[in-house]
């Protein structure tokens, strides 16, 4: 996968919000990675979708600083609601209706992929706010600070980056 052009263009952030979306999946694939963000999210409360998108953002080289992390958890609050709703109603269902259950997965999928959607939408705006900022490889690290997540949980999460890391050489 290429580097991305920092431009503003509508095409670009449609471009943005492909290439995340198949990048996640893609290193969602892996069981290791599947288990440890899944790990992670139901035991600190973190988001997957944000953890995925400050690793993808360092490997284009866009950085996320505290207050952007900000922006995109208040612009992309109620997809996030949704996925979490969605997520609820489909765990309900596990062990009484596979059918049903495996329906309410393609539904929470749909909800995942529109919540990366206006997460990279409220990053671009931020870019187009403030302009682009370099990557330090800083963003999963900021993302974790503006969580107030414990340096000893951080360690942890830091594991999950370098996991993503490897899985996408």
């Amino acid at each position: 996968m290429t580097k991305l052009a920092k431009k503003e263009s509508p095409e670009d952030v449609s471009q943005w919000i492909d290439d995340f979306w198949q990048w996640s999946c893609h290193i969602y694939q892996n069981q290791e990675v599947a288990k440890l963000c899944l790990a992670v999210q139901d035991t600190l409360g973190l988001n997957v979708n944000y953890m995925l998108l400050a690793l993808w953002a360092e490997q284009q080289n866009l950085g996320i600083d505290s207050s952007t992390w900000l922006q995109i958890s208040e612009d992309a609050k109620a997809a996030q609601d949704a996925v979490l709703y969605i997520r609820e109603k489909r765990l309900t269902l596990k062990g009484k209706s596979e059918e049903a259950y495996k329906q309410a997965l393609l539904i929470e999928l749909k909800a995942e992929q529109e919540h990366q959607k206006q997460a990279i939408q409220a990053l671009s705006q931020q870019y187009g706010k403030k302009g682009f900022i370099e990557s330090s490889n800083q963003n999963l690290q900021q993302y974790l600070e503006s969580n107030q997540i414990s340096s000893q949980d951080q360690e942890t999460v830091q594991q999950l980056g370098q996991l993503v890391q490897n899985v996408s050489l």
